[in-house]
């Protein structure tokens, strides 16, 4: 008896989201869309989601970007989400009328849907590179759709993408879009380059270039895998292999599943994003990494600039735009919360790299940390008092390089070592054994975080 009643403590929280007013709201599978500035991530984006090509002036990316001066210059600046609905068959569920107001057009998609893919669009141009970066650590996209335009080639930018996807460890397909603008010759050789990047022994990945319907089954089951990378052309205007790429995604299963004694752990919430909203106060969007959150849960607040946690109390929980009670771990959620006490949260506390914990985990946060570094490139030598920014999760700061252990005094590329660093504005709040990646012009170094 005691044991039956253990069993139904840990799967109650389950089957309370699973019942919880949509289908939907439980089964949401992460796709970020990354590659060069131009190459059509955002009409693409819009493409998918919305199931209309694009006219050839850029009315299917105008009903993804998020600013008016991204409708304007037509570069994405900011991170976008847009959503896919499939029911049980696998067909993609599309509202009978358009409607621009996410809102309304997301409210009519849940409900019907069995499975929603949440399609993440990032940043190409190198000046954003920083929020690309910060989406695909923060937000833990389940995959990575490279877009690489037939007529533009591999840039700088699209391998410095697929460098980052590598370090964080995501598995990625390759779309190559503008096939319909693209001379034979040119996109000949955009495909031969292609390939040959893929096949380095630093990417180690089979190209595979989908056609059939055995070909996209085939590539969806073993992209988890990490040994292949699917290859789809397609164009935004005419829809040429759209509806193949479409099927490729409603075939794909979450990266990361959640087993029932994962949401028993202590809740742990990070943040990607604040707004404040009339009437309603503070609103929280992230990422749940473990435990389970229902509404009016206390939980603490921070680390603010001063290292410290404040108590908050979840008025609501919204997942794809949708009402809900409780949010489990793996999901993206939005939370509106409250002060508990009478010192009042005030969204200029905010800032990058704040949780939501559970009281039980008694969180502290840290200066300084210890890490086994593995530098991937560096123009020259790495040393005592050298800055560069961290990226780990929702953790955007600048750390300085404080001793270089294990007899060495300086580092190169493709060094490896212990290393300590500390945070030069705030301390933040980090676990042993995350991964963090470490940026500075050319830079790219890779920790794995040992002692705090």
């Amino acid at each position: 008896d005691v044991y039956k009643r253990q069993q139904q403590d840990l799967i109650s929280p389950l089957e309370e989201v699973k019942t919880q007013n949509v289908a939907g709201i439980f089964d949401t599978l992460k796709i970020a869309t990354i590659g060069n500035v131009d190459a059509g991530k955002s009409t693409l984006t819009g493409v998918l989601s919305k199931g209309m090509p694009d006219d050839g002036r850029g009315c299917a990316r105008q009903r993804v970007f998020n600013y008016s001066h991204e409708v304007e210059n037509g570069r994405t600046s900011s991170i976008a989400y847009e959503i896919m609905g499939f029911d049980d068959a696998g067909n993609q569920i599309i509202p009978e009328h358009f409607n621009a107001n996410k809102n309304k057009y997301w409210a009519d998609i849940t409900p019907r849907s069995s499975k929603i893919v949440s399609l993440i669009d990032l940043c190409g141009h190198e000046k954003y590179l920083k929020t690309t970066i910060y989406g695909l650590a923060g937000l833990e996209p389940d995959y990575a759709m490279i877009i690489v335009a037939a007529n533009m080639g591999i840039s700088k930018m699209t391998r410095e993408h697929l460098g980052i996807a590598l370090a964080l460890k995501i598995p990625f397909f390759v779309v190559v879009t503008k096939i319909d603008l693209c001379p034979e010759n040119i996109y000949k050789e955009t495909m031969g380059k292609l390939m040959q990047i893929l096949k380095l022994q630093s990417v180690n990945r089979k190209p595979i270039l989908v056609n059939t319907q055995k070909e996209i089954e085939t590539a969806a089951q073993l992209l988890p895998s990490d040994r292949i990378c699917p290859i789809y052309c397609v164009s935004s205007v005419s829809n040429v292999g759209i509806p193949e790429l479409v099927k490729f995604i409603s075939l794909l299963d979450r990266r990361i599943t959640v087993t029932p004694q994962e949401l028993n752990q202590p809740a742990e919430y990070h943040i990607s994003d604040n707004f404040l909203v009339t009437g309603v106060g503070i609103v929280l969007n992230g990422v749940m990494k473990s435990g389970t959150i229902k509404v009016n849960d206390v939980l603490l607040l921070g680390p603010d600039s001063t290292g410290s946690f404040k108590p908050v109390q979840i008025k609501s929980i919204h997942i794809n735009r949708v009402p809900t009670s409780v949010a489990v771990a793996g999901q993206c959620v939005c939370f509106s919360i409250r002060a508990t006490k009478k010192d009042a949260v005030n969204r200029q506390d905010l800032r990058k790299g704040m949780c939501l914990i559970d009281p039980k985990l008694k969180p502290q946060a840290v200066w300084e940390f210890e890490a086994q570094i593995t530098v991937l490139h560096h123009a020259s030598t790495l040393k005592v008092g050298y800055q560069a920014m961290v990226h780990s999760g929702v953790i955007r700061q600048n750390a300085t390089l404080m001793e270089v252990k294990e007899d060495k005094s300086l580092m190169r590329s493709q060094d490896r070592g212990l290393v300590r660093f500390r945070f030069m504005y705030s301390p933040e709040y980090l676990k042993e054994g995350e991964i963090i990646l470490m940026r500075e012009g050319r830079t790219k170094i890779i920790l794995s975080l040992i002692h705090i």
